[in-house]
């Protein structure tokens, strides 16, 4: 299946960041299907505006989110998008198009839970806090919901088959 062809609804899908290497961070649109989270990556470093310094906010120019940052999709570049919109989500090939997508099997999930407390180096971007996703296998992964999500409720559409 293809993300043309898959049809997102409230209950289907949520967009989160993830930090890696400490101060990286990546961008998904997380598609939930029956039987498993497929991690897309739809965004690549996202920064805030630097306090008023023309040289660094020259530098990271690129980085920052422009728009309605309480709209999930606002953090969602169409590059990548364009990049995997016909590729069947459900192989490895989508995989291997952006370094850092994951799957994630319904049936390895041994709990998620949603952490409210804002997410150190957020700045002003809006966010309700994180998702841990842990599967049997002692992976945890930690997703920053960005925009006007709630994570409670995205914990329940992970739980729910």
């Amino acid at each position: 299946m293809t993300l043309k062809e898959f049809v997102l609804k409230e209950d289907n899908h949520f967009v989160a960041m993830e930090y890696y290497n400490l101060i990286m961070n990546r961008t998904f649109l997380v598609l939930v299907t029956h039987e498993k989270l497929i991690a897309l990556k739809v965004n690549g470093m996202v920064s805030i505006e630097s306090g008023g310094n023309i040289l660094a906010n020259e530098m990271v120019k690129s980085l920052v989110v422009r728009g309605d940052l309480s709209n999930p999709y606002s953090y969602v570049k169409e590059k990548y998008i364009r990049d995997i919109e016909n590729t069947d989500f459900l192989s490895d090939e989508v995989l291997n198009k952006h370094k850092g997508s994951f799957v994630i099997s319904r049936n390895d999930i041994k709990s998620a839970w949603h952490n409210s407390n804002k997410k150190w180096g957020m700045g002003y971007y809006p966010h309700d806090g994180r998702v841990y996703v842990e599967t049997a296998q002692g992976e945890k992964k930690e997703l920053i919901i960005l925009g006007n999500q709630s994570g409670e409720e995205i914990v329940n559409m992970i739980y729910k088959k």
